[in-house]
């Protein structure tokens, strides 16, 4: 039985620092993952980091790759949720 891949967001909280970016991209590259939109910016806290990493992936992988993430000594806090499905109705006149 094939598992459904399904668009999960990452979103990462991490200390500032050089090279977390290649050490994140390393996790994901060596599940031969890709990313569909990586963003990453300052939150109100100084010197802390936002990443919010959108993948399509099935859900045990998702949690693989959190608990990785988690294992860096520079991320704080790591959450996943999968995408809601938003559905456009065209109205007509």
């Amino acid at each position: 039985m094939k598992k459904e891949h399904k668009e999960y967001t990452i979103t990462a909280y991490t200390e500032d620092c050089l090279g977390l970016i290649s050490r994140i991209n390393a996790i994901f590259s060596r599940r031969r993952i890709s990313m569909v939109n990586f963003n990453m910016g300052p939150v109100e806290t100084e010197n802390i980091r936002k990443f919010v990493i959108t993948i399509r992936e099935t859900e045990e992988s998702v949690q693989k790759i959190t608990r990785q993430m988690e294992k860096q000594v520079d991320i704080l806090e790591v959450h996943y949720h999968r995408n809601p499905y938003f559905t456009a109705i065209e109205y007509a006149s």
